[in-house]
């Protein structure tokens, strides 16, 4: 049997944009008191090469990001006319009777219906199709032996609907009026050339990540493991748990679960032992990294970074809480806020040793 995919999250190795699962969490510093030395010899990481990336956006590239740009600015409108086809969402009102009396939720003045999306009895969406926007139909339905309500359970019922509007989405043109409703600008060779430099930044972040990871790869690649701490432990305790809650959460047994994913639980603990293996690993590299360039995230920084993260949100503190159940603090600690900075000055510090060919 073909083995899902128990989570991405879980069985990935650290890449420079994941957040650290578990070792990272908690009041005291991730490997405080370690020689790691004694745990891991960490490969060359100082001149090391990779491929510049020759950055060019075509005419057909700025077209589509228009295109994009004018479908995200489209708007949904009712209209009164038209048929009704596969696909279109439409608003209707209808009223359901068996045996001549209407029936407890069998009845709506105003309901959003999308043929092929939207569940109803069998007959009931299908039989709006290609009738005409405003009229009213009559369909002459039977309710599933099985629906689940007694007094329904394979009644016949018939159901008059009218159909209010049709919602279709108009995309705007691509004109001056577009451009100066969504830019600075009042001309299309501004309004492209924007684009476009746009489009350029873009594949320079790209070029950039891709940069870091083929890096990266040559460092792990070159390193090796001598033990593994206490931590391997740990993250491996707490992703199996993280599956045990989401099986859990789900309703399933455990040995249900193993079943759907197209694991044995000694198959999928060694899958688990592996990936905390790989994420130690990865992270004493860093952290061995971290101390020999003397680089740490300071409280201050700390600050400013969560202070950054409010306002990218648009929340201040009590705001998020309310949102989302927990402190702005909380929130970072949970996703590893100081971990990642630390990564990320890491790799800043190692890609000015490394060297473009």
């Amino acid at each position: 049997m073909k083995k899902k995919l128990v989570s991405i999250g879980l069985i990935s190795v650290l890449t420079l944009t994941s957040m650290f699962v578990m070792t990272g969490c908690g009041e005291k510093a991730p490997y405080e008191g370690y020689d790691l030395s004694e745990y891991v010899k960490v490969g060359e990481y100082k001149g090391l090469e990779y491929k510049k990336a020759e950055i060019k956006v075509s005419e057909s590239e700025i077209k589509e990001e228009i295109d994009e740009r004018l479908k995200a600015a489209a708007e949904t409108k009712e209209v009164k006319s038209g048929v009704v086809e596969d696909g279109d969402t439409i608003n209707v009102a209808f009223e359901g009777k068996i045996d001549g009396k209407t029936f407890e939720g069998g009845s709506s003045e105003s309901s959003d219906i999308t043929v092929g999306t939207t569940q109803m009895i069998d007959g009931f969406v299908e039989g709006l199709v290609g009738q005409k926007v405003g009229e009213t139909v009559e369909l002459n339905l039977k309710f599933p032996e099985d629906y689940g309500k007694e007094d329904l359970n394979g009644k016949d019922v018939v159901f008059t609907v009218t159909i209010n509007a049709k919602k279709v989405e108009e995309i705007p043109d691509y004109d001056l009026d577009f451009i100066k409703a969504n830019s600075d600008f009042d001309n299309f060779d501004d309004y492209e050339a924007s684009v476009k430099a746009a489009l350029v930044e873009e594949k320079k972040a790209e070029a950039l990540s891709d940069a870091k990871n083929e890096i990266w790869s040559q460092i792990v690649a070159g390193s090796e493991v001598i033990q593994y701490p206490k931590e391997k432990d740990v993250v491996f305790e707490e992703t199996m748990n993280s599956l045990k809650q989401t099986a859990a959460t789900s309703g399933v047994e455990w040995d249900a679960y193993m079943a759907q994913i197209g694991y044995t639980e000694e198959e999928l603990e060694a899958q688990m032992n592996s990936y905390a293996e790989n994420q130690v690993f990865q992270e004493m590299i860093v952290y061995s990294i971290a101390k020999e360039e003397g680089i740490e995230i300071t409280d201050e920084r700390y600050e400013e970074e969560m202070a950054a993260l409010l306002t990218l949100y648009g929340l201040d503190e009590e705001t998020f809480k309310s949102y989302y159940g927990q402190s702005i603090e909380d929130y970072c600690e949970q996703q590893g806020l100081r971990e990642n900075l630390l990564l990320n000055d890491v790799m800043n510090k190692i890609m000015e040793y490394s060297v473009e060919v």
